[in-house]
């Protein structure tokens, strides 16, 4: 895994998409304390999620990340 502010705004797009209950995360610290959705902190910083992003369409390198987050947070697979 490695920096690439690309790879980390799409992982964090997608997790929230996956994993979001009500429209955002409430596993995450950030999310509770602002009480906003990673979408809107995204937004702040001009991403803009293409329309095909999935958990497929990430780099090796993105999915890494997904799973590194999901780790952190506790989500595990269905």
């Amino acid at each position: 895994m490695f920096f690439d502010r690309f790879d980390i705004c799409e992982a964090y797009a997608v997790m929230e998409w996956d994993w979001n209950s009500g429209g955002w995360l409430h596993e995450r610290p950030t999310n509770r304390r602002r009480k906003q959705a990673t979408s809107i902190q995204l937004s702040r910083m001009q991403f803009r999620a293409r329309p095909d992003l999935s958990y497929e369409s990430l780099t090796e390198n993105g999915k890494c990340i997904y799973d590194n987050l999901c780790q952190r947070y506790g989500f595990t697979a269905g």
